[in-house]
């Protein structure tokens, strides 16, 4: 267990999440959080600190990554309903007229 196989790891997620390959980005996160897991039950020296918080910032830019793609398919979903209800709407008043 290395930093430099988490980074791996992360660098793996970041493609998967590019191409949508959700099911292998949520595998591969699995593995990175049982990595990370081992590595900090693990003795760690002072050189470790800034690696460590290196993939820290790394995780969290991914986390905010991960909440603007939700937050943007949320909006669609909300646009999709809302083009939906409108559809049903105008079909309604057509059969009406």
């Amino acid at each position: 267990m290395s930093l430099f196989e988490l980074n791996a790891q992360l660098d793996a997620f970041e493609k998967a999440l590019d191409e949508e390959a959700f099911e292998q980005a949520d595998s591969l996160l699995d593995g990175h959080d049982s990595t990370l897991h081992a590595l900090l039950s693990q003795p760690l020296g002072s050189a470790d600190h800034a690696p460590l918080s290196a993939l820290l910032e790394r995780q969290q830019s991914l986390l905010g990554l991960l909440r603007q793609r939700r937050d943007a398919v949320s909006v669609q979903m909300q646009d999709g309903r809302r083009s939906l209800r409108a559809a049903h709407a105008y079909l309604q008043a057509e059969s009406l007229a």
